[in-house]
């Protein structure tokens, strides 16, 4: 099949064209949280970490029960969040006194993950995540900072997808709408 051949069938089944209309937020008592307090099932979900799991553990905001939860399932990493976490070290002010040490704080984090439990999108995942993040900003009426965050959220969702993972986040905001857009891929969300 030609690539424009994948590019029709990836449309056909997406529909974005047949989707008008703000999204609406769920309700709370509607989506998946994690529980700390409860044991992890044996054949428990294998989870693809947001970047919001690594910024909060960096920030020292997850409790000692979530982070024995968390310690206690199989988790996969992702080129995105790297990217997104090394996207903080670009932006950190060099004259800073405390630069330094958040940067080797961030490295030490990424260098920390085993490299067979690393997800990379490949092109069709690019292309379901271009098309959906495209959809939510015309959905949501998002602005180009918007647009350029759902994108990399939009990448992750679908690589979990492909992988058969399940996503962690605390971002209720963009999963949420991304799995009411996508309700076959999995998404775990979590408070601090």
């Amino acid at each position: 099949m030609t690539s424009s051949g994948n590019i029709h069938r990836t449309l056909r089944r997406l529909k974005p064209a047949l989707r008008r209309g703000t999204l609406r937020r769920r309700d709370r008592a509607e989506l998946t949280f994690i529980d700390p307090y409860a044991p992890v099932p044996a054949q428990g979900p294998k989870l693809l970490l947001d970047t919001t799991v690594y910024i909060d553990e960096l920030q020292a905001k997850l409790s000692a029960d979530f982070d024995i939860w968390l310690r206690s399932t199989v988790t996969w990493h992702s080129t995105v969040t790297e990217s997104e976490l090394l996207t903080m070290i670009g932006l950190l002010d060099p004259n800073h006194p405390q630069s330094a040490g958040l940067a080797a704080e961030v490295t030490e984090s990424i260098e920390r993950r085993p490299p067979q439990r690393i997800v990379n999108p490949d092109r069709e995942t690019w292309r379901e995540a271009g098309i959906v993040a495209g959809l939510l900003a015309r959905l949501q009426q998002y602005g180009k900072a918007e647009q350029r965050r759902v994108l990399n959220d939009a990448l992750l969702f679908f690589s979990a997808s492909r992988a058969g993972l399940t996503v962690l986040t605390r971002n209720v905001s963009d999963f949420d709408l991304l799995q009411q857009l996508v309700p076959s891929g999995q998404v775990i969300f979590y408070d601090i």
